[in-house]
């Protein structure tokens, strides 16, 4: 560990016990007189996003550490002891998490780094949407509404509930973006969901073995290996869209969106079992929080909260407590900016059809289609077939909290086939991406809560316990092997020390914020926006832009740019300058400009593979 990261860490770990971990146990012990260990996470995700949300509207930005000390300061209130709640402990989950944190140093610790000599070592896998949660977070301190990363000028509606608390761990403990996705947010995510998911399996009735066993499930994948002979099979886990493994892996917002999502269902079921009026104030609050983290989610969880509201009337007012904040915060970010610039259309098994497509197999229709779509459901679900039947009786039997997390369950699969949420249209070269996947990989994690359940009963019907498990493990983990093996075993595609240098000496030269000329390549990520907050006027490296912006305007912005790198008119290319507020220029290895450059640019960096100077633009 080189010293950066090592300062890194350290910085880490204060930010997160002072905002996260601090006002968890200090909020959940002022509202409910107790706390629960899977609830701490997701509502201190839920306060520092909030809290520095607020400080970002308010221009305000000692607000964040006010609210901070806010929830820290409960601890004084008298009459409140630090019980614990009733089980499961933490205990057991601390083997499946070493587990994980083995496989997060194999895979994703070593990447996104500086090197020695001053290279970046850029992970290669998804790549680009790890630099667009890079960019916002950095955004976000600049100010707020934050702009589109990579498209200066253009504001971007979107759940930010996770890049919030990075962006705050950026300001408050200078935790670099890269290095807090790379190595902090993984892993604190995984403890998060691997708790929620442990407490949520509880709440559904499960035994101590089935808890154990759902804890596991966080690793588990499907049956995707079945496509293994396909060469065009690249990542298997990645195929079906029912595995949140990768996510996890990535720091994904659904991860910490999963867990509050969660946290909210098992406090509504503390609050049922009659410890107090202050589980559902904590239900409601973080019912209230998950849209903001992963709006799909929030949804998805009022589909929950409804179902189980209609098959247990008794039970409707506290359902309808804990829905009402969720309901309000989905449908302000549902019906918001974000709602400019996506579509939700019924286009039924078109995850199917991308899925045939990614393996290069030709398209079906009619009756093929179906077919292959009943052999892609089985593999979807794997091992999560052996769940339905227990979801099913939930949902018809069990406790509220359990009907409504059998309700998610059992919705995921047909809902994520049936739609197509998506940008109406995609830039010349680039693909619609049907975000319906994301309703998939959200119920996967509950789905094997219930498979959990189904295991736990099979090895207690007489069966021998060690051969049940090692057949579910067997035809769990291979895509989960794959992925590991796959990931850990390549190599980083290294942005080379000179561009990262120059880039530098603008960052040092310049604001947050500033605007520098480059022109709009897709080789790397934007150097200036991901490394130093800077902004530019336009890129390629994402492939999603038009989810935030109409593509008519993102056309014009391209077209603008394009005339400035290759316009020979220097009162043209000024105009240009002036109209996108740009202050900077960086050229890489071959690029230049066409227009005579005497008295308008100053050199500020000048190396073989990059050279960027200051825009001395003149009056008017």
């Amino acid at each position: 560990m080189n010293l950066r990261i090592l300062a890194s860490t350290l910085g880490y770990a204060a930010f997160a016990g002072m905002a996260l971990l601090g006002p968890g146990a200090a909020l959940q012990r002022l509202a409910a007189g107790a706390i629960d260990p899977a609830l701490v996470l997701p509502i201190g995700f839920a306060w520092c996003a909030g809290a520095f949300w607020l400080s970002l509207v308010a221009g305000t930005p000692w607000l964040f550490v006010v609210l901070i000390a806010l929830a820290l300061a409960t601890v004084l209130v008298p009459g409140r002891g630090w019980r614990l709640a009733a089980r499961p402990s933490v205990r057991g989950a601390l083997l499946p998490l070493a587990v994980i944190v083995v496989l997060l140093a194999l895979t994703q610790y070593p990447w996104n780094r500086f090197s020695s000599d001053g290279t970046f070592l850029l992970d290669p896998f998804v790549a680009f949407d790890t630099a667009f949660h890079v960019g916002l977070t950095r955004e976000l301190t600049i100010g707020y509404p934050p702009q589109l990363p990579g498209v200066a000028g253009f504001p971007v509606g979107y759940h930010f509930g996770t890049d919030l608390v990075r962006a705050a761990a950026l300001r408050w403990a200078r935790v670099d973006p890269y290095d807090a996705i790379a190595r902090f947010d993984v892993t604190l995510g995984a403890l998060a969901l691997l708790l929620a998911v442990r407490a949520a399996a509880r709440a559904a009735g499960a035994s101590s073995l089935a808890v154990t066993l759902a804890g596991w499930t966080l690793i588990a994948t499907d049956f995707s290996f079945a496509f293994a002979a396909n060469p065009q099979a690249h990542w298997w886990a990645d195929l079906l869209r029912g595995n949140v493994l990768i996510s996890l892996f990535l720091a994904n917002p659904v991860v910490p969106a999963l867990s509050i999502a969660l946290g909210g269902l098992v406090a509504l079921r503390r609050y049922e079992n009659g410890e107090g009026r202050g589980w559902l104030a904590l239900a409601a609050a973080l019912g209230a929080a998950v849209p903001f983290f992963k709006v799909f989610l929030g949804a998805h969880l009022l589909l929950g909260l409804g179902a189980a509201a209609l098959l247990r009337p008794a039970r409707r007012r506290g359902l309808a407590a804990a829905a009402l904040p969720c309901l309000l915060a989905t449908a302000a970010l549902a019906f918001g900016r974000g709602a400019e610039t996506v579509v939700v259309r019924l286009a039924p098994l078109d995850l199917i059809a991308v899925t045939r497509e990614t393996l290069g197999l030709s398209p079906l229709s009619g009756p093929a289609l179906a077919g292959w779509a009943v052999l892609w459901l089985a593999a979807s679900l794997g091992l999560r077939m052996l769940g339905l039947p227990a979801a099913v009786r939930a949902l018809l039997h069990g406790p509220a909290v359990a009907a409504a997390l059998a309700a998610m369950a059992l919705a995921a699969w047909p809902l994520g086939l049936l739609f197509r949420v998506s940008a109406p249209q995609a830039l010349e070269g680039q693909r619609i991406i049907n975000d319906a996947a994301y309703v998939i990989e959200e119920g996967g994690p509950i789905l094997w809560i219930f498979t959990a359940l189904a295991l736990a009963e099979l090895t207690a019907a007489g069966r021998r316990k060690a051969a049940v498990l090692s057949l579910a493990a067997a035809l769990a983990l291979p895509s989960t092997v794959h992925f590991v093996a796959k990931k850990a075993t390549q190599a980083p595609d290294p942005v080379p020390a000179a561009m990262v240098g120059a880039v530098r000496s603008v960052a040092a030269a310049s604001r947050p914020g500033d605007v520098v000329m480059q022109r709009p390549g897709a080789r790397y990520p934007p150097l200036p926006v991901v490394l130093f907050g800077r902004r530019v006027p336009y890129e390629r490296f994402t492939p999603y832009l038009t989810q935030f912006a109409a593509p008519e305007a993102l056309e014009r912005r391209h077209e603008t740019v394009f005339r400035f790198f290759h316009t020979t008119d220097r009162n043209e290319a000024m105009v240009i300058v002036r109209e996108l507020d740009a202050r900077y220029l960086c050229l890489y290895g071959g690029d230049r400009v066409r227009f005579d450059t005497a008295g308008l640019i100053e050199p500020i960096d000048l190396r073989e593979a990059a050279r960027c100077y200051t825009l001395a633009v003149p009056a008017r």
